[in-house]
């Protein structure tokens, strides 16, 4: 095993589309006040490739066959929706989200790639613990969205209803991070595309309540910056009292499956997340934990 001292950086997934690459012209014109906060987002945080690939995988894994009918909890611009539609022409997704802002942008941006979207991809301005109109073979809450829910009776009900919905051979896919580093009051920045810096921002955490509070901005390269483009208040949960209450929501089984290192840089994740029941004293670590009815 690896140094238990070894850092991973979190609230990102590896894949082969987030290379840097040079800033494209047009990037170099980014300001504060030209730049697009859902665009922003996606190009540092979204994986929808790597989100789609388990996912698939996990599901053909358990069940034998691939997942046709997708639904994805706290879909916001849904570009981990419009990814599963693009694997296969009969690949149907549902998304629900509260938020009509970020849905909006999405259905404008990331779909045209997408045949036939408006008759595969079906839109919920609604909680996520409405039933969906057809049982899901996965449910996808990506993006530790579901942190959303503070009091613990609130999550069980989130994930019984969650459950209660799924086909009776679905799955529940959420992803988690962790590690003493998670908790830290602390900023993490990393260069996108050679045209903006990404700012994590772990405000704060309370141990008495679990309350944790984070921040995401944005800087450019002109100097200005996009303060507080999205907060965070959210509960910090830890992944064994998440698979205390997914099993006592009533799914059958819980795996986790830990993200590996890079075998070229031990600071970092390779993207691929394998079963371990055990996992990785990293100081940070990305996980998803798969729930099967």
């Amino acid at each position: 095993m690896a140094s238990s001292t070894k850092h991973r950086t979190h609230l990102h997934k590896e894949s082969s589309s987030s290379e840097n690459r040079p800033a494209r012209k047009k990037d170099r014109r980014l300001s504060a006040g030209t730049a697009n906060r859902f665009d922003l987002y996606q190009r540092s945080v979204n994986s929808p490739e790597t989100d789609v690939d388990f996912l698939i995988e996990a599901y053909e894994t358990i069940r034998g066959r691939k997942p046709l009918h997708l639904r994805e909890d706290f879909c916001g611009t849904a570009n981990l929706a419009a990814e599963f539609l693009t694997r296969d022409p009969k690949n149907t997704v549902e998304g629900f989200d509260l938020d009509p802002e970020p849905m909006k942008w999405g259905k404008g941006k990331n779909f045209d790639r997408v045949e036939d979207r408006d008759a595969r991809m079906t839109w919920h301005e609604k909680d996520v613990r409405s039933p969906a109109d057809k049982a899901p073979d996965v449910t996808i809450a990506a993006n530790f969205s579901y942190w959303g829910f503070k009091e613990r009776e609130e999550l069980l009900g989130y994930l019984r209803s969650a459950r209660e919905d799924l086909a009776e051979d679905g799955i529940m896919v959420m992803d988690l991070y962790g590690g003493p580093e998670a908790l830290n009051e602390m900023e993490e920045v990393r260069d996108i595309d050679g045209a903006f810096d990404y700012i994590w921002d772990q405000k704060s955490w309370e141990p008495g309540t679990g309350r944790y509070q984070c921040s995401i901005h944005f800087r450019f390269r002109d100097g200005s910056e996009m303060t507080d483009a999205f907060t965070y208040d959210w509960r910090f949960w830890h992944l064994t009292e998440l698979r205390d209450i997914l099993l006592e929501a009533g799914f059958s089984k819980v795996t986790c499956y830990f993200e590996g290192t890079d075998p070229d840089d031990e600071t970092e994740g390779d993207g691929i997340f394998s079963p371990d029941p055990v996992g990785e004293n990293c100081d940070a670590w990305l996980a998803y934990m798969v729930s099967e009815k």
